[in-house]
């Protein structure tokens, strides 16, 4: 008799998963909880002689996806038992820590919901880390690993099992240790989010990024057995390279390993020689099913898959996937597009905006809005300035925006000298950028600037129009005034940052342009 393979089955109009556990392990997986995925969550079911739990569903299609799902997850928990227990290092547990505060912080992203809900769990979180659940128990040990593990134990179950782990108990007590500290930071940002603070939280940054073991970043990418990670990690080798290398950001690295973990757990395996186009438009299919992702998160995970693929095949010149990327041919999820026009603020919103920034008192609120009107420069980059970006020229003001000092720029066209309208000198910006207490500061502005701006655009400005991007709309309006007010091409792209690709890309470059640019400035009129 030939193997059959498992299959979704009804109880009543439910569909169920069901799978008997291997007999080579079917002692050690007794008893234990075995976390799967249903649908867009993670189940913890217990181990008997089977693996069994609901599906969720009465679609027979999406109980045939979410049933293949679940089946990897158990397959890669057989294979890991099969391995022995697995002892994490710190910087493992604070990796996966880091995914589950992703995870979280992403879901809610959109609709970050009610600030008493998240204060209540803040709270929550913050006693069972104290091992105070129960205020009435004493304090111990035993205590806080009793409520560390009610409280967090299935998201450790779920992180574990999304890599094929099973760790010992040393691992797990400190994994759920830094699961809680991490879930606190994101119910923090959450928290933060519901009262209109948008900016980047700083947990993206202080995680590291998930490594399996050492010995595994040595294999050749060029390897007929590379896997995602050896290709990730010779590409992060290569732009570290050399004396004037641009290494690949943290933040950028962790995108492609996540999205790669998330590709080979679907397809259950990670070699990439063994990818296909069909499993692209399987996984595609799986994610966008239920709703819970976006279809342009979705078309980013593609993407980076797509692209790791891509690294392998230049890595091995050629030999791997020599006519194209299988990848290449899947389609990506279709994205309503908001228009320009949309996105822009009205000369009315503008007007409000710049009116309100006038009582402020926080210096990003304050200035921000005015200088963004004033360049049509994106927020991050303004928000980056320093004392000693401003300088003058023939009695004319103007600021830098430079990578000089660790500072982040979009691209190479970036890097520019603007010059400072009339109207922002008589608001006073260049009185207040020359105070005393700015003089050799590395940030006048708040790192959550972007945030900051955008929340209190929304909920003190009270511009609550949907299509409308609170800071980013000053850029389309200015460039738009630009054409108005018969302001040069060059010098609109210059002023702006926009990357032209021609022989004038280098317009303002030299000093001896700049009180050109200023004199183009000046055909700017004043807002208000």
């Amino acid at each position: 008799m030939g193997f059959i393979m498992p299959k979704p089955f009804k109880v009543g109009n439910i569909y169920y998963f069901r799978l008997h556990v291997p007999r080579d392990v079917v002692k050690i997986a007794k008893g234990r909880i075995i976390s799967v995925t249903v649908g867009d969550s993670a189940r913890s079911v217990k181990v008997g002689g089977a693996v069994k739990v609901s599906l969720r569903t009465t679609n027979a299609k999406e109980a045939k996806a979410r049933h293949a799902l679940a089946q990897a997850d158990a397959e890669r928990f057989w294979s890991a038992l099969r391995d022995g227990h697995k002892e994490l290092s710190h910087k493992q547990s604070l990796a996966l820590a880091g995914e589950v505060c992703e995870a979280f912080i992403a879901d809610f992203d959109e609709d970050p919901g009610n600030p008493k809900t998240w204060e209540r769990v803040i709270d929550v979180n913050k006693a069972a880390l104290g091992g105070q659940t129960n205020p009435l128990h004493i304090r111990s040990e035993v205590g806080q690993q009793r409520d560390l593990e009610q409280r967090f134990g299935n998201f450790a179950d779920a992180v574990v099992g999304r890599k094929g782990l099973v760790i010992d108990d040393v691992s797990r007590a400190r994994l759920l240790q830094h699961i809680a500290q991490a879930l606190t930071e994101a119910a923090e940002v959450n928290l933060k989010k519901t009262q209109g603070d948008y900016s980047e939280p700083v947990t993206s940054k202080r995680f590291p990024v998930y490594e399996k073991s050492r010995s595994k970043r040595g294999q050749s990418a060029k390897s007929t057995t590379a896997t995602f990670e050896s290709i990730i990690d010779g590409e992060v080798a290569r732009r570290a390279a050399g004396r004037d290398a641009k290494p690949m950001p943290e933040g950028t690295e962790r995108k492609y390993r996540m999205a790669a973990d998330e590709f080979a757990q679907f397809r259950r395996g990670d070699v990439v020689r063994t990818v296909s186009a069909e499993e692209g438009d399987a996984w595609r299919d799986a994610m966008t099913q239920g709703g819970r992702l976006g279809n342009n998160t979705i078309k980013q995970k593609l993407q980076n898959v797509k692209t790791i693929v891509e690294w392998a095949r230049k890595s091995s010149l050629g030999k791997l996937f020599p006519h194209e990327n299988p990848l290449a041919v899947v389609q990506m999820p279709e994205i309503k597009e908001v228009s320009s026009e949309q996105r822009t603020l009205t000369l009315a919103e503008a007007r409000k905006v710049l009116t309100m920034a006038r009582s402020e008192t926080s210096p990003e609120k304050r200035w921000l809005p005015w200088l963004c009107a004033y360049s049509g420069a994106r927020i991050n980059e303004v928000a980056q300035l320093r004392q000693s970006d401003f300088f003058q020229v023939e009695g004319e003001w103007f600021y830098r925006l430079t990578t000089a000092g660790g500072r982040k720029l979009k691209n190479a066209s970036s890097e520019r000298r603007i010059p400072v309208h009339a109207d922002l000198v008589a608001e006073g910006l260049i009185d207040f950028m020359m105070q005393d207490e700015h003089k050799g500061a590395e940030r006048i502005f708040p790192v959550r600037s972007q945030g900051n701006v955008a929340g209190w655009v929304r909920h003190t400005v009270g511009l609550k129009r949907k299509e409308l991007a609170p800071s980013h709309g000053w850029r389309h309006l200015f460039e738009d005034l630009c054409v108005t007010h018969d302001v040069l091409d060059k010098a609109r792209n210059y002023i702006t940052g926009r990357a032209t690709g021609d022989s004038g890309a280098g317009y303002g470059r030299s000093e001896a342009m700049l009180p050109g640019l200023a004199k183009q400035m000046r055909k700017i009129g004043s807002y208000l």
